[in-house]
C-alpha cells in the first residue's frame, strides 16, 4: 500500500509545503538499507533532485548494496540523537515536538484559533 509504514497500518500523507524531503535507499524487497547500528542510508535534497539521487545510489553501491532505489519522503528531514532527544522531551512536555514541522504548527495555530488558550 502506497505510503504504508513497515507492517504497521500507520500511513504517511504527504503535505506539500515544500518539495525538500529526503530520499531513502530501498532494497529490492522494499525494506530501506541500514548499516550494522540500524542507520537508514539516506539523502536530504529537493524532490526530483537528480544529482543527490545519483550521490545516494553511489553510496549505497560502495557499501554493497547497489540493488534497489531511491525513494522520496517529503517534508522529512534528518535529525541528530540530540535533536531527537529534545524532540522527545517536548512531546512529554505536550509541546510541539519539532518548531520545523510545519503542519503541526499550522494545525496548533488553528486549533487555538478555534478553541482558545486554556492555560
Amino acid at each position: 500500500m502506497p505510503g504504508q509504514i513497515g507492517d504497521t497500518k500507520i500511513q504517511v500523507v504527504e503535505e506539500n509545503f515544500s518539495n525538500f524531503g529526503t530520499y531513502v535507499w530501498m532494497k529490492p524487497n522494499g525494506k530501506p538499507f541500514k548499516d550494522s547500528d540500524n542507520n537508514v542510508l539516506s539523502i536530504e535534497g529537493m524532490r526530483g533532485d537528480k544529482a543527490r539521487i545519483k550521490e545516494l545510489a553511489e553510496a549505497a553501491k560502495y557499501w554493497g548494496q547497489p540493488e534497489g532505489r531511491a525513494v522520496f519522503f517529503s517534508n522529512m528531514k534528518k535529525i541528530s540523537d540530540e535533536e531527537y532527544s529534545e524532540q522527545v522531551d517536548r512531546m512529554k512536555q505536550g509541546l510541539i515536538p519539532s518548531l520545523n514541522d510545519l503542519g503541526a504548527v499550522m494545525a496548533a495555530k488553528k486549533t487555538l484559533e478555534t478553541y482558545g488558550d486554556e492555560g
